[in-house]
């Protein structure tokens, strides 16, 4: 049933406001290195937080836009794809200019604005520019031993109105980011339900054969092919690989990204990670590679082994910025002297031909090789396709390892992948009292099984179900299917389920509901609901429908302690009115 249309006159209103605010540092040393990109190529940030949400510097040595040319710009950019809706950011650039991190913004242009950001599929994700003029910036104090620092602060404000006419959507649902990649991240650490054992040197890594298997072909191959390794006994053992690099492949596997390296051989670290991502089938951890070896890990040193180590994995994209910075003279020429060539010679003698090729346009047609240029340094990583993955899992019921029963239905599902997600389930599961069925049935009760498929999908992939506004099944309303996932959610400790059914039942309040929805929030402590709950039954002419409907007679035999916050919350009007 949907709600009746409120007045559009209050008598009160309620503003609640939370502040995030954070900063990160773009540390450039080089900055030879990369002046001489082309208008529209950038290098980027590692991925930092504020508020929950995924962000990234981008700097463009000669600006974005065409309009920009000649300038050094910056971009706070929203690296996140679920956020559809836009939200207020502050933000602010200065370069550091002193080991006290002082910092000054008085030469840029744009550095502090207040813009509403949400993902580039929805509309802006990125800042206006922040400028300078690229000539005062190479003689200002910013610049020192080719290198500079810049700062980005930024300031997240969720600001919630409540009226007595309105009911809020609550403040803390939108707050939670997805936390799939963390949880089963975390669940790689705590070793949880591990079935394989992979030895690299002299180091044991524990897995579970379905996550390695849910994200990577090869490890598919390898673990259920017909040619299988590995039963629950054995041992793997993996060759021609360091324990740090298979460590930070498992990483990435079970987290959808790569921790920060701690090691003076960065460039070498990443090297190898291309190489271990090529192995298992990983393209988004090598397109990550190939930017983090574009961007931070070029000189005359690595590039010769950056460009054999390009053109023996297909790196496209990373082989023509290898031979684009060979196209300065001066790099080639110190190139030359450390004897770089000579390892192409030996290694991959073909990457000669096109290094010759490459030069021999440079002197006839240098605006062909800045046009290439811009073309290949933007590498696009793709978002984060782990959701994706364990969903196809989950749909594909391969290699499951545990069956439930809910309402006459059976589901198949994975231990480990609902052990990360849920304490709950892990206690079921691997906890000292176990559930222990001589079928290896786990039988459900006080469960439909439309909220139990809802609540397993949920679990491996993390985003908001999808029912239909009006009608679930065989005629249920909406807002009942919401209750019963709400409280099926609150069952198995999915907080960010929870919230979400909080959400949408905001939208089902009205005469008819709210008491069923008054008593839900009050059963399972959700606050915010309760709030709104409360709020709509603020409005006179509500609450008299509520009455003559026998709303607070049910609510006096099965919640009474509601009825003391309600007639608090009257009180409280009819004192400021």
């Amino acid at each position: 049933m949907p709600r009746p249309p409120w007045p559009s006159s209050t008598t009160g209103m309620t503003v609640k406001k939370k502040k995030y605010n954070g900063y990160h540092l773009l540390v450039v040393n080089g900055y030879s290195r990369i002046k001489d990109r082309p208008n529209g190529a950038h290098i980027a940030s590692r991925h930092f937080r504020v508020g929950g949400y995924r962000w990234v510097i981008e700097c463009y040595p000669n600006g974005k836009e065409s309009d920009h040319d000649g300038n050094i710009s910056f971009y706070l950019v929203l690296d996140q794809g679920n956020v559809r809706n836009p939200m207020m950011v502050q933000y602010e650039f200065s370069f550091v200019v002193d080991q006290a991190q002082n910092s000054d913004s008085s030469w840029l242009t744009g550095a502090k604005e207040t813009l509403a950001f949400c993902s580039r599929s929805v509309a802006f994700a990125h800042s206006y520019p922040c400028s300078m003029e690229r000539k005062m910036f190479e003689k200002s104090k910013y610049l020192k031993n080719d290198s500079f620092t810049l700062r980005c602060d930024v300031i997240i404000n969720k600001v919630v109105s409540i009226t007595d006419a309105d009911v809020a959507v609550p403040a803390n649902s939108m707050l939670v980011a997805p936390h799939i990649q963390q949880d089963i991240a975390d669940l790689l650490k705590s070793g949880v339900g591990a079935d394989v054992t992979f030895q690299v040197g002299d180091v044991k890594c524990a897995a579970h054969r379905c996550v390695l298997a849910a994200r990577s072909a090869v490890f598919k191959a390898q673990l259920f092919g017909p040619m299988k390794e590995g039963t629950t006994t054995s041992v793997i053992h993996v060759n021609d690989m360091e324990e740090q690099v298979f460590k930070l492949l498992l990483d990435f596997i079970y987290g959808d990204s790569v921790p920060e390296m701690e090691t003076e051989e960065e460039d070498v670290m990443w090297q190898h990670l291309l190489v271990a991502a090529d192995r298992y089938d990983l393209p988004r951890l090598k397109l990550i590679c190939e930017q983090e070896l574009c961007d931070y890990c070029f000189n005359t040193s690595t590039v010769a082994n950056i460009l054999a180590l390009a053109e023996q994995h297909r790196c496209r994209r990373l082989k023509k910025a290898c031979l684009e910075f060979l196209n300065s003279p001066a790099n080639l020429q110190e190139v030359m002297v450390v004897d770089g060539l000579d390892h192409l010679i030996s290694s991959c003698p073909s990457v000669l031909k096109e290094l010759i090729a490459k030069l021999a346009s440079l002197n006839f047609d240098v605006d062909t090789a800045d046009s290439a240029e811009s073309d290949l340094l933007l590498l696009e990583v793709p978002e984060s396709d782990m959701h994706q993955h364990l969903s196809s899992l989950l749909q594909s019921e391969e290699r499951t390892d545990v069956t439930f029963e809910v309402g006459g239905e059976t589901f198949s599902a994975h231990k480990c992948v609902l052990a990360a997600r849920s304490a709950v389930f892990r206690a079921d599961l691997f906890g000292p009292i176990k559930n222990t069925n001589t079928d290896g049935v786990i039988r459900i009760h006080d469960m439909e099984s439309k909220v139990f498929k809802l609540l397993l999908t949920f679990i491996y992939d993390d985003c908001w179900p999808q029912m239909k506004e009006e009608k679930i099944g065989d005629g249920a309303d909406a807002d009942v299917m919401w209750q019963q996932l709400l409280v099926a959610a609150d069952r198995y400790g999915l907080e960010r389920l929870k919230l979400m059914c909080e959400t949408m039942l905001c939208r089902y309040i009205n005469t008819t509901t709210v008491v069923d929805i008054l008593k839900l929030a009050e059963e399972h402590h959700c606050r915010e609901l309760k709030e709104n709950c409360l709020n709509f039954l603020d409005f006179p002419a509500h609450l008299q429908d509520v009455m003559a409907a026998g709303g607070l007679e049910q609510l006096r035999s099965s919640c009474p302690s509601v009825l003391i916050d309600l007639i608090a919350k009257l009180a409280s009007l009819k004192h400021d009115t």
